[in-house]
């Protein structure tokens, strides 16, 4: 068996204090972005807009097409290959172009200007109503409800209750923030980046029950061994495994973050904040809820 990290005996639940106040202060900041910003800076699938297929005769780079865009003032626009070099699908919010005039039009005749050699074609443009957009948030929301609730009875049947509830509490630590970090980046939020929340959610809950079934193994095997003991411990044997799995996940993200196409990138950023949230939460949060539970209502 691989391991990256040595045996170690690290007081992380004697820590958990500071812990806490870290993990406030990034929700916090992010309670505070989210006011100042009025809301998380949602793409187009959340808020309707316009979608453009545009092809061209010769083959072009996404980015100089996203420069384009970018250069008519319009930040929060989607660039996606659809026949590669030769064709891409652009989208943009309803208020996402500030001169308000026909964009599609616009960027027809700047590309035309621009590349007098590859001249482009519109073959299709479709608004998107904001009711798709309603839609997608309020199933979005009951996947997410649907989805601590099962894993707080899973949980709670596999473990106890305690574990149960502190597992919830941690996903919910990594789901606000998650949110903080992309609202703190100005992140479009998609279908991509929904994605990311709901796998993010899933890494959470697999790195808690790996920590909640070693601590149950040890409280099997060392019955008089006192409980901060016991958690630390516990923490400490899966360390090695955790940190590992973690790394390798955010080999990939990071590869995908770098070199991805734009909706592939948000996916990615947001997947590695998520994974190193995840891992955190799993050390600090779901032990440390647990062991102040036991604190002021003793269990046997």
């Amino acid at each position: 068996m691989i391991r990256l990290i040595k045996d170690t005996n690290i007081d992380f639940i004697g820590k958990r204090k500071y812990a806490y106040i870290l993990s406030a202060i990034i929700i916090f900041a992010g309670i505070i972005s989210l006011i100042i910003k009025r809301g998380l800076n949602y793409g187009i699938d959340f808020t309707g807009g316009t979608i453009i297929h545009i092809s061209f005769p010769s083959k072009i780079e996404t980015e100089d097409l996203r420069g384009v865009i970018e250069g008519m003032g319009v930040r929060g626009a989607t660039v996606q290959k659809y026949l590669e070099g030769y064709e891409f699908i652009v989208k943009i919010g309803p208020s996402d172009y500030p001169k308000g005039t026909s964009f599609s039009a616009d960027l027809l005749e700047i590309l035309k200007n621009k590349f007098p050699n590859n001249l482009p074609e519109i073959l299709k443009e479709e608004t998107v109503g904001p009711r798709i957009g309603k839609e997608l948030q309020r199933n979005t929301l009951i996947a997410l409800i649907i989805g601590l609730f099962g894993i707080l009875v899973y949980v709670s049947f596999r473990f106890d209750f305690r574990f149960g509830t502190s597992a919830v509490i941690s996903l919910l630590h990594d789901t606000l923030t998650t949110i903080t970090y992309i609202s703190l980046f100005n992140i479009t939020v998609n279908i991509p980046v929904v994605a990311a929340l709901l796998t993010i959610i899933g890494y959470s809950v697999n790195d808690s029950i790996v920590v909640s079934d070693r601590v149950r193994e040890n409280i099997k095997k060392f019955r008089k061994e006192n409980f901060l003991t016991l958690l630390n411990r516990s923490i400490n044997e899966v360390l090695s495994r955790t940190t590992l799995t973690s790394i390798t996940a955010l080999i990939i993200t990071v590869i995908l973050a770098i070199f991805g196409a734009a909706d592939i990138r948000d996916f990615a950023r947001v997947m590695s904040f998520g994974i190193i949230t995840g891992t955190y939460s799993s050390i600090y949060v779901v032990c440390a809820i647990v062991y102040d539970w036991q604190q002021r209502f003793p269990n046997r």
